[in-house]
């Protein structure tokens, strides 16, 4: 089973004005077609998931209500992905999007989220402007730990107009100590703090880590990077930790969810890197990071 751990699902409908325009910011920075990213309906993710053999997917609600205002609620994104979810029960797994800011509220949704509309985990992200390890949100972690639901907790880069200091991995160590039976995983390995995300992944047995989105981009045009990395990753934590994901649409028009796939099957250690020492991966720890960690943590 390939499973793709980190993904995101929208129309153009589904974004604020502030959020249309951070995304097509970051295509012109990247040379990204604007059109391709702002696809982001599920009928094209199930056709690219086919061709790319992938079984199932994890597709993200976002809240984004406190730093991009919109006339889309948090909630309406929730009932969405739960929708799409429905219309693709075999396919897709849905994970609602909650700012633990809201307090009370937020334990609500929760509830709502997890009881009602049956997904299956919880989107964190606090590049809109919070540190994930607030004691303030211990009661909203609480409730995270008693519905017994994972938790995707953006690390590292974010996009324009938000600030890197909520996504650095230590604020994740935090809630991992306190909370040891919330699985969390860690989105792009917290790059730039790669080396701080795999120690906070050693550490905490209930934390793990996604390859996804600029990882996509680096296996086609900078492989070798790539898997060192993922070797560093491997000495550190064990091949067990890492997740593959994509963070489709928003790379998609520079590399293929196909094409990703492949160079994950593909991975091989480059003679630099056998200089170094650095050890070489298996076709079982490839079946690891390409789909059986996700399916231990999503309980299939």
């Amino acid at each position: 089973m390939i499973i793709d751990a980190h993904c995101h699902i929208w129309e153009e409908k589904m974004m604020s004005v502030e959020l249309k325009e951070i995304i097509y910011e970051i295509s012109k920075n990247l040379g990204l077609d604007p059109n391709l990213t702002m696809d982001g309906t599920s009928d094209r993710l199930i056709r690219e998931m086919d061709e790319a053999g992938i079984d199932r997917t994890v597709i993200l609600a976002l809240d984004y209500e406190f730093a991009f205002k919109g006339d889309v609620t948090f909630k309406d994104y929730n009932d969405y992905v739960a929708n799409i979810v429905k219309k693709y029960p075999d396919r897709l797994v849905g994970y609602c999007g909650i700012d633990p800011r809201r307090g009370k509220g937020a334990i609500r949704e929760l509830e709502r989220c997890i009881q009602d509309l049956e997904l299956s985990g919880v989107k964190l992200w606090p590049l809109t402007g919070f540190y994930p390890d607030n004691k303030e949100y211990y009661p909203f972690y609480e409730k995270v730990e008693e519905l017994g639901v994972p938790i995707l907790c953006h690390t590292g880069a974010g996009p324009p107009r938000t600030y890197l200091k909520y996504n650095h991995p230590m604020h994740v160590d935090t809630v991992a100590v306190d909370f040891p039976k919330i699985k969390i995983q860690m989105a792009h390995i917290g790059d730039p703090w790669v080396n701080e995300a795999l120690t906070v992944a050693m550490k905490n047995p209930n934390v793990c880590f996604d390859i996804c989105g600029n990882w996509a981009v680096i296996s086609k045009f900078a492989p070798v990077y790539l898997f060192q990395t993922l070797a560093q990753a491997k000495m550190t934590c064990g091949a067990g930790k890492i997740l593959f994901g994509s963070d489709w649409p928003l790379f998609a028009s520079l590399i293929s969810l196909k094409e990703w796939v492949e160079n994950i099957k593909k991975l091989t250690r480059p003679p630099p890197m056998e200089i170094l020492g650095l050890p070489d991966f298996s076709e079982e720890e490839k079946k690891l990071i390409l789909g059986e960690n996700a399916a231990r943590i999503l309980g299939f």
